[in-house]
């Protein structure tokens, strides 16, 4: 089976996935009516209204909760749901390789991932560009006057580094437990070595370091995390292409 039949086939069944697209559609419901009941807070609408200003906060709380923990379980979903039903050995028996099958199971599901992050985000985002369109074009400006080219591209590369990394890191801990509940745990204890790690090494070097500045710290986080990737790229593979399926 050719490459892009195997990712065509991974979106068709995360498009289709519709306990977890009704979650992307509370989320969005949620967002939006945080941002609307936020802007009329603003804007001192509701500001004596204590029955509504609670309902806000109340509502803003679950919804940032709700993005957290969806943030974890939804791409864990995505990625154990062919243990879970068992078609893993059907996948391979078929002609897909297991280097294939890896690789393109990450990319779906960081897809799937960005496209629910799109869905969810895109009323609050709108509405604040629609609102409060001197703010943004405000905030534009500072960081156009305060941050150049060579301070927006170290960032930016840390921030894709450090997202590869979650999703290699979750994907190794599905692959070790085989789908199972404990890779959340397993995930979770993978990360805060991961952190202690980190520190242990990247904070010393930056203080033994005379030129410190942001740039080079996210310099280092960034190496940081290319090798985290690379590390756990390994150890997923190795333990998925040994594995009894």
């Amino acid at each position: 089976m050719e490459l892009k039949n195997i990712f065509k086939m991974e979106m068709y069944k995360n498009r289709n996935d519709k306990p977890y697209l009704l979650v992307i559609a509370i989320l969005t419901a949620m967002a939006a009516a945080s941002t609307f009941l936020g802007v009329a807070a603003i804007e001192g609408k509701i500001m004596n209204e204590d029955g509504l200003f609670a309902i806000m906060l109340t509502l803003i709380v679950f919804t940032i909760l709700g993005l957290g923990v969806f943030s974890l379980l939804y791409p864990f979903h995505l990625l154990n749901v062919d243990y879970r039903n068992k078609v893993m050995s059907l996948i391979f028996a078929s002609g897909v390789s297991r280097e294939k099958y890896y690789f393109v199971k990450i990319s779906a599901t960081i897809l799937a991932c960005f496209v629910a992050a799109i869905v969810i985000l895109f009323i609050p985002i709108v509405t604040f560009l629609l609102v409060y369109p001197e703010a943004f074009v405000k905030m534009m400006q500072e960081v156009i006057q305060n941050f150049a080219i060579s301070n927006i591209i170290p960032f930016m590369l840390a921030a894709i580094f450090s997202s590869l990394a979650y999703f290699v890191m979750l994907t190794t801990s599905v692959i070790i437990t085989k789908g199972k509940v404990a890779g959340i745990f397993i995930f979770l204890g993978f990360s805060f070595a991961i952190s202690t790690i980190q520190s242990m090494f990247s904070f010393p070097l930056l203080l033994t370091l005379k030129d410190y500045s942001i740039n080079l710290y996210l310099n280092v986080y960034t190496l940081f995390s290319i090798v985290q990737i690379v590390v756990f790229v390994l150890i997923g593979l190795n333990v998925l292409k040994k594995q009894d399926l």
